[in-house]
């Protein structure tokens, strides 16, 4: 019944207050019910939406719609191509989150910025992609001063450019002399020229070249007779490879072949003459890589593996015959909770039919491969090396890491006399300081002591990373 009805009729009856109290009330459930239903219905409203929203971004990969612009900020020397060809995706193809994400990623793995943000944008109607990114010093000629790992003191003058006319190409030039210390070689003065092209602009071909010259003065024993020389060894390396993915970033598996020239004169000082060959090497090389590495500006994951073959012999034009191989693994493991917390680890393995002057061809004691041994004392044509490093932000800085190492490794003089039983081993504890203004620049200190026969404890300080 109508609320009018029952306050007329409550004046007939003279019961007025009863009855307005009742329609009171009756006004009231009305208005709760209304309200209830209001809001049950505003609610099932924004459920559906969000899950319409949330079936949208599944469905779509969380797409943004299709790339009108790229626009770059910040590269002051760094030309645009240089950083187009590293995205996975052009104008007019559809945007989502992860190729955002990837492709950012891919920018930061070319090394060359501090700092790389995409972010996209909306305007008149387009959808616009700013990359804004922070270059680090690419060029710069300094003199020389150097204590490596193992304690040789190098001194010169470097001239090296990380970006070359702005495409993302390294050169290198050093002119420099170093003081050898505990092993054959006494000094060395060396001219050499380093350059690599990682990806030549809209191609899928690398290129990679070495030249140099190297004079040194050496005292060398062989099979109990000792002599002094003077060793001029002069080389050509020229490489080329291919990416097997054609277009983006200049990761993945590539190939790569070339030639290997040094011809090497030795000059007798004093001692027993006749030690050593006047080798000329003419070798073909051929290898395989995989680079699946991420740079994290300050870190690294992902992983990297290789292969190499270099062979010499008469079909080559060369004076020795060469047959070697060489396989490497790395892995970059980012631990949780703790940004920039890795643990890396690394197995090398190589092996040769014949070394060129004599001497076996590889020594693995060192800075960085096999720390706490004296070099020259763990030597070979065969080797096995496995190396490990935890790696934890200290001093509440990223850029300043703790490191627990531990290196395992042996070298034979034949695969035939391998033996896995006796592999020596040693760990320690170092530091790594990060140089973000610079270019794969780190400062490294290590501390190691070898734990098996001929072991010792070493102090490593070098300006690069281990692997």
């Amino acid at each position: 019944m109508p609320v009018g009805w029952l306050v007329l009729i409550s004046h007939f009856n003279g019961d007025s207050l009863f009855l307005t109290g009742i329609a009171d009330k009756y006004n009231q459930q009305i208005l709760f019910l209304t309200t209830l239903n209001l809001i049950k219905r505003v609610v099932v409203q924004q459920v559906l939406f969000l899950f319409l929203v949330a079936s949208s971004s599944t469905a779509f990969g969380s797409s943004f719609g299709n790339v009108d612009e790229i626009e770059i900020t910040g590269n002051n020397k760094t030309q645009p191509v240089a950083i187009l060809q590293e995205l996975l995706f052009k104008p007019g193809d559809t945007l989502t989150e992860k190729l955002m994400q990837d492709s950012e990623q891919a920018v930061k793995n070319m090394g060359l910025f501090k700092e790389v943000e995409l972010l996209p944008l909306r305007r008149d109607g387009k959808l616009i992609v700013k990359i804004s990114v922070e270059e680090k010093r690419f060029t710069f000629v300094l003199p020389k001063l150097a204590r490596s790992g193992d304690g040789d003191i190098t001194t010169g003058i470097v001239w090296r450019s990380d970006n070359v006319f702005g495409l993302n190409q390294r050169s290198k030039f050093t002119l420099a002399y170093k003081k050898f210390k505990d092993t054959e070689e006494k000094d060395e003065t060396e001219v050499k020229w380093e350059y690599h092209y990682p990806r030549i602009s809209n191609t899928p071909y690398s290129f990679k070249m070495n030249i140099g010259r190297e004079q040194t003065s050496l005292e060398e024993t062989i099979d109990g007779q000792s002599g002094n020389y003077e060793r001029t060894r002069v080389y050509v390396e020229p490489f080329i490879g291919r990416w097997l993915k054609r277009d983006g970033a200049s990761r993945g598996v590539q190939v790569r072949g070339g030639l290997l020239w040094q011809r090497y004169e030795h000059e007798f000082v004093s001692g027993t003459d006749g030690l050593f060959p006047d080798p000329t090497v003419k070798a073909v090389v051929a290898s395989m890589e995989g680079d699946f590495v991420h740079d994290m500006l300050l870190s690294r994951s992902g992983h990297h593996y290789g292969y190499e073959l270099t062979y010499a012999g008469s079909e080559t034009g060369s004076t020795v015959e060469l047959f070697k191989q060489m396989l490497f693994y790395r892995k970059y493991i980012p631990l949780p909770k703790v940004d920039h917390s890795n643990i890396n680890l690394q197995a090398r393995l190589g092996h040769t039919t014949n070394s060129i002057l004599g001497p076996p061809q590889f020594n693995i004691a060192g800075s960085r491969s096999l720390r706490g041994y004296e070099r020259d004392h763990v030597e070979g044509n065969s080797f096995l090396l496995l190396n490990g490093e935890w790696l934890q932000p200290i001093f509440n800085k990223e850029t300043v890491r703790g490191a627990f190492i531990m290196d395992v490794g042996d070298a034979w003089e034949s695969d035939d006399a391998v033996k896995l039983s006796d592999l020596k081993y040693s760990v320690g504890f170092g530091l790594r300081w990060k140089l973000k203004r610079y270019v794969k620049t780190d400062i490294r200190l290590d501390v190691a002591h070898g734990f098996s026969e001929g072991g010792t404890t070493k102090v490593y300080l070098g300006t690069n990373s281990t692997f």
